[in-house]
């Protein structure tokens, strides 16, 4: 049996970043800020901690403000929710790929998100089935203090087990797992891959097949 270790944003969904990009205008409208994200500023922070699109946009303003900021847009995910569901989507063959993995292997999925968002996230894009209760972590580490890694979180859940290979998918360095024996980066059609360590370099989920 292998371990697939699955990042959420950006690998087996789709759409988010948009729905972030009009959180976050909504937050700065409600603030009285005149600054705002276009769509040109999706590739350019996609990928990055919210707090850190504000720190791009406000750079005048204090870390603690664009923390702040931050904290509206949590708080407007749950109020406007319809902003999340509108844009948010399954990825391309995300579903068709888990069903494979889940027929001889064990997965887990671990995001950045805070836990109490990941279940949510699963259900939106209708992936939780894949996904029951201690099979999906979140670290919050979109707080600077943030304690728990994605690498701790793989460790934890691996170290009273033994798998005959470990493989890895997200998009970012963080979920380039140290110990995978296989790491894949993906990246959505017209976004940069990250720079980092990995054996591959994928566009479509369905080249993970080959590890079935």
């Amino acid at each position: 049996m292998k371990l697939f270790i699955w990042d959420f944003h950006g690998t087996l969904e789709k759409g988010n970043e948009r729905g972030v990009i009009m959180l976050s205008n909504e937050a700065l409208k409600r603030r009285g800020y005149t600054e705002r994200f276009s769509e040109e500023h999706i590739q350019k922070l996609y990928g990055k901690k919210w707090y850190e699109y504000f720190a791009f946009l406000l750079p005048h303003e204090a870390p603690a403000m664009h923390l702040s900021l931050q904290q509206d847009c949590i708080a407007l995910h749950y109020e406007r929710q319809d902003i999340v569901t509108s844009h948010i989507a399954q990825n391309d063959y995300a579903a068709e790929v888990l069903a494979a993995v889940a027929h001889l292997h064990d997965q887990i999925l671990i995001s950045n998100t805070p836990p109490r968002h990941v279940a949510e996230f699963l259900d939106m894009v209708g992936l939780r089935p894949f996904f029951p209760e201690g099979k999906y972590f979140g670290t919050d580490a979109h707080h600077p203090e943030a304690k728990t890694s994605k690498q701790d979180v793989a460790e934890a859940y691996a170290a009273d087990k033994k798998f005959d290979a470990v493989i890895a998918v997200g998009d970012s360095p963080q979920d380039m797992i140290s110990f995978a024996d296989v790491r894949y980066l993906y990246a959505h059609e017209g976004i940069p891959f990250k720079e980092t360590h990995a054996t591959y370099r994928i566009r479509d989920l369905r080249d993970i097949l080959r590890e079935i």
